[in-house]
Parts: structure tokens; C-alpha cells; sequence
């Protein structure tokens, strides 16, 4: 077995899935931070930013959390069309289009963690033998063709994801929550549950 960990997103997601993983444990949620003062309100007009050193990911995390919260009912807008996270970002900048775009809240994602486990299972071989007919017995009347299985690799993602809420009014942090998802195949599959894990801590505690 090889393990692979790193922070970001792994071109690992990339290789050729054969199989599944076992049943996965569900996506957790830890709250970190809440600032009681500030979450008397839900939040209609959301800027959604995921800090990202790979622009494909901030636009594919920011679009799925983006058609997460709308399916509540969330006005939400990505960042990506105006803001490139690959060389950092600045809060001033995120505030700037906040107030251009109208929203009332900022919620910034990123991926703090990714662990990859690769588990890699060698092919084989088996051979089917067709009797061409006369005496079954005779081995020198079956054709044989020898059938290789090739090799397969399962990949299982482990991934922890930082959210915060801010209000664009105080410029002050709301909220903050701490997401892991265990063992998917695909980052695909990753940012699908923490885009339901977020979206959905956002609505019990009345966020949105």
C-alpha cells in the first residue's frame, strides 16, 4: 500500500479508478468558531470564495457550493469570475467585490488538508481453453487464450475543509466550521459532500 498526503489538490484524482471503496463514514462536522452576537440573522445575498492555489479547483468548489446554497433558496455568487486565489488573495480585495456584487455575507472555503491512500492490487492471468472437438480428453484439441486482468488501483480521499462566514456589514467573523470527509474516490465526490456538509451546518444554525 503507498501513501500519498498533501495540501491542495492531488493530480492523484486524475488516475483511473478501478472499483470502490467500502461503505465511508460519514462527512464530520466540528464547529470551531460562532459569534452569537452576529447570527441572528439569516443571510440572503452570499460571495463565495474558496482560496485555492489551483484556479480549476477554486471554480469547481465555488460553483458546487454556489448550486448548493441556491437549492436553499440563497442568492450565492462566485468569486471566480473576478478573483484569481492561485497567488493569494487579499481580504480588502474580497471585501471590495462583496460591496460591489451587494452581498451580505462572504463565505470563504479552503481545503486544509488531503490525504490519499493508493491501494494498488496486481492483474493476473487465466487461461480459456474452447475443445475444437473430437476427444475432450486429448489436450492437443483445445484452443487456449490466455485472458490478463489488468492492474487496478483504488484510490480513497480523505479531505478537511475550513469554512468562514463573514458579515460583509462588520467586516467581522460569524462563523467558522471544520468539515472531513473520509475515503471518496474522486475529488469529484469530495467537494459534492463538503458542499452538503456545509450548506447544511449553515442552515441548523440558522445562517441562511
Amino acid at each position: 500500500m503507498l501513501k500519498v498526503s498533501g495540501k491542495g489538490l492531488l493530480t492523484a484524482a486524475m488516475i483511473i479508478v478501478a472499483g470502490g471503496c467500502a461503505q465511508q463514514p460519514p462527512t464530520e462536522t466540528v464547529k470551531l468558531f460562532e459569534d452569537q452576537s452576529l447570527v441572528n440573522k439569516p443571510y440572503e445575498r452570499l460571495l463565495v470564495v474558496d482560496v485555492s492555489s489551483d484556479p480549476a479547483m477554486q471554480q469547481l468548489f465555488e460553483d458546487e457550493v454556489v448550486r448548493g446554497l441556491k437549492e436553499e433558496g440563497v442568492d450565492a455568487v462566485p468569486s471566480h469570475h473576478s478573483l484569481d486565489a492561485s497567488d493569494g488573495i487579499l481580504q480588502e480585495d474580497i471585501d471590495k467585490l462583496s460591496d460591489e456584487l451587494g452581498t451580505d455575507g462572504i463565505l470563504i472555503t479552503h481545503i486544509a488538508s488531503v490525504d490519499t491512500t493508493l491501494d494498488m492490487e496486481e492483474g493476473r492471468e487465466d487461461i480459456l481453453s474452447t475443445c475444437r472437438g473430437g476427444n475432450p480428453v486429448d489436450f492437443f484439441l483445445y484452443d487456449r487464450e490466455v485472458l490478463t486482468e489488468p492492474d487496478s488501483i483504488k484510490i480513497a480521499h480523505t479531505v478537511v475543509v475550513i469554512s468562514n462566514l463573514y458579515d460583509s456589514a462588520s467586516r467581522k467573523r460569524v462563523w467558522s466550521i471544520q468539515s472531513t470527509c473520509f475515503e471518496k474516490s474522486s475529488m469529484e465526490e469530495v467537494l459534492l459532500d463538503e458542499t452538503e456538509a456545509i450548506v447544511r451546518q449553515l442552515g441548523i444554525d440558522k445562517l441562511i
